[in-house]
């Protein structure tokens, strides 16, 4: 009988009631007339008829109902009241028939409020159903700069053109990304098909990933979808069955506690201290008599002669087998970037046998960190910035340093207060190396004026010759290319077309893959790992470490090299922080104030350009066609508005 489910209901309410008390938490539905004060609403849009998930629906929309019901919409008044009888007719026309009648509720920051239906709420709650229909007005807050309000924004922007409201995020840029996935650009209408189809893997997913335990993490079910659209893909999900989309997720669980933790990277500035290694080990190890040969895999996108990058990448390797001789067998890939499928690279290296894989461009790291989650018994490292993912590590040179001594040379031999700079990628860490190279002119000489320019923009003119004439020194890319050998690097004097090498700067890759490789040789593996349990570990060691270094021609005045020197010294012991200074973007606004400390974190992430710069970030659709993978994955530019 109706009247005996309104009883379990009542004891429902009552246990959270309880248990609401008990933890100090209100024990009642919130109002939300009560805690948003009207003039922190911007406007109303009615949205119409919507389907919307029970779990969104948070509270009432006024105060009048509110102690009715526990916080959970059970509901608290006795077996003989009016409300009760209400309760157990709609609970009666449910089972029979079905509640049809749209309920009227105001969406407040993605969340749900009842002005009129709460008791059809409480009935379809308590009987477990997943949606109800509602007539739905939305309240817009005010638009700020916190996290908060911009992801809603994000949101709004995404239902508008996709009508779907069961996904939240807790990150910038997770519904762009989402839409990536799903073959939309942002703000693209969705048709009923692509509309359904995203409902019916999200729902899957959903389900699965709260059966794990999903509902007790500090992630929302958004947050974890988008993880494994990132390791799986998405092209597969509608024919997984469930039992295979439940080992996935099995597979990935520590990827979902990584993103739980308040500071989920841990970003390693220098090469871990080697722990003690018994003598034997040591001797061993130095004299070849090891019977442990590590297998090493290389993945290149392109080929020595045809990448500066890659040609880089194998010096390194190359370094690698001098310094380790047999006691490593190293093996290289190339041309990864052209494959069809990246996975079939990486899968080939692991069935190589290859015990340890680097894969040396940052368009790998999605097919990285599926390869590691598939082969946990194999460490794969990625080269790139910014990971957040737990089973694989990412590496990168700190080069923000050297590009600021370089631009401390520019600026000492600048005449004319305007220096050229050519970049390659609007990716991070690339927008810092710019603002450091402009810090260091502008310390040495404070009117001089950086022009800057990108190699990966659309068309046939050559990257100087977008600069300026009258400019005579110029930055350029870091590494030149066998096949086409050029002075067009590192820091140059243009006198007509004669150019003069000044300064570079260099990434010693094999040192960076020595260290690599002795750390998990003594170990030191096994140490970060377990200081940085469930998260994401990245290496980015600089001039300290000896990965980093600047190059000066013998051409450059006595008294400039001695400032260098100087201010090198003062880098590698931590002594002086190119950054630790008063910051404008060249937009006028302040970045920070005067003797204030940029965390790594925030350098890593920059996405403004300094006072003293001219130029700009391009948009998405000013770039070349092979850039546009790379930008997509670790880029500071979105995708063009659609």
């Amino acid at each position: 009988m109706a009247i005996e489910d309104y009883s379990a209901a009542k004891k429902l309410a009552q246990k959270a009631s309880r248990a609401a008390v008990s933890n100090g938490e209100y024990p009642y539905l919130p109002a939300l007339d009560e805690f948003v004060p009207r003039e922190e609403i911007c406007g109303e849009q009615p949205l119409g008829i919507v389907d919307i998930p029970l779990d969104k629906i948070a509270g009432t929309k006024t105060s009048g109902r509110k102690n009715s019901f526990a916080n959970n919409f059970m509901p608290l008044l006795g077996e003989d009241t009016e409300f009760a009888l209400k309760w157990s007719t709609l609970y009666d026309a449910q089972m029979n028939e079905g509640i049809r009648d749209p309920i009227l509720a105001y969406e407040y920051m993605t969340r749900y409020y009842v002005q009129e239906g709460n008791k059809r709420v409480s009935v379809l709650k308590y009987v477990e159903a997943a949606s109800i229909t509602a007539n739905v007005i939305r309240l817009l807050p005010r638009k700020t700069d916190d996290i908060e309000s911009r992801i809603y924004y994000e949101y709004v922007d995404f239902y508008e053109a996709s009508k779907l409201c069961m996904i939240d995020f807790s990150t910038e840029g997770a519904y762009e990304e989402l839409c990536s996935f799903y073959g939309k650009a942002w703000k693209q209408s969705w048709e009923d098909d692509e509309r359904q189809q995203l409902r019916s893997d999200f729902s899957r997913f959903e389900q699965l990933f709260q059966e794990k335990g999903g509902e007790h993490l500090k992630v929302t079910a958004g947050d974890a979808f988008l993880v494994y659209l990132r390791v799986y893909g998405r092209k597969e999900l509608p024919f997984r069955s469930n039992d295979d989309l439940k080992n996935e997720i099995d597979r990935i669980w520590r990827e979902f506690l990584t993103q739980t933790q308040d500071r989920s990277v841990k970003l390693m500035l220098e090469p871990t201290e080697q722990p003690s290694v018994p003598l034997i080990k040591r001797i061993s190890f130095l004299n070849g008599t090891s019977n442990r040969t590590l297998k090493v895999g290389f993945i290149y996108g392109k080929t020595p002669k045809t990448s500066a990058w890659t040609y880089s990448h194998e010096l390194g390797r190359l370094y690698l087998e001098e310094v380790f001789g047999d006691q490593i067998q190293t093996k290289t890939y190339y041309h990864a970037e052209y494959q069809f499928s990246p996975m079939d690279v990486l899968e080939q290296a692991i069935n190589d046998g290859n015990q340890i894989i680097f894969t040396t461009i940052p368009y790998l790291s999605a097919a990285s960190l599926r390869a590691a989650v598939a082969h946990p018994e194999v460490k794969i490292l990625n080269c790139s910035t910014n990971s957040t993912y737990n089973s694989i590590r990412t590496y990168y040179c700190r080069m923000y340093e050297t590009k600021f001594l370089l631009g401390l040379i520019a600026g000492s031999l600048a005449d004319e207060e305007r220096i050229g700079y050519i970049a390659d990628y609007p990716i991070f860490s690339t927008i810092s190396n710019i603002n450091a190279f402009a810090l260091g002119a502008k310390m040495v000489n404070p009117k001089a004026k950086v022009q800057l320019t990108w190699s990966s923009l659309k068309g046939d003119m050559q990257p100087a010759e977008r600069l300026d004439a009258g400019i005579r020194y110029i930055s350029d890319k870091d590494f030149i290319v066998p096949e086409h050998p050029s002075r067009r690097f590192g820091l140059y004097e243009r006198e007509g077309d004669e150019l003069t090498s000044i300064a570079t700067t260099v990434c010693h890759w094999g040192k960076f893959y020595e260290q690599i490789i002795q750390g998990i040789r003594n170990d030191a593996w096994k140490t970060d790992t377990n200081a940085n349990k469930n998260r994401a570990i990245n290496y980015w060691w600089g001039m300290s470490a000896g990965v980093t270094e600047l190059i000066c021609s013998g051409k450059l005045p006595s008294e400039t090299r001695r400032l260098v020197s100087l201010m090198t010294e003062l880098i590698k012991k931590g002594q002086f922080k190119p950054f630790d200074t008063e910051l404008t973007d060249n937009e006028g606004t302040l970045r920070q104030e005067a003797g204030a400390h940029m965390s790594h974190k925030d350098i890593v992430k920059m996405d403004w350009l300094l006072d003293n710069v001219e130029g700009k970030v391009p948009a998405f659709g000013e770039l070349k066609e092979d850039a546009l993978p790379l930008v997509l994955l670790q880029g500071d530019v979105a995708p063009d508005e659609q």
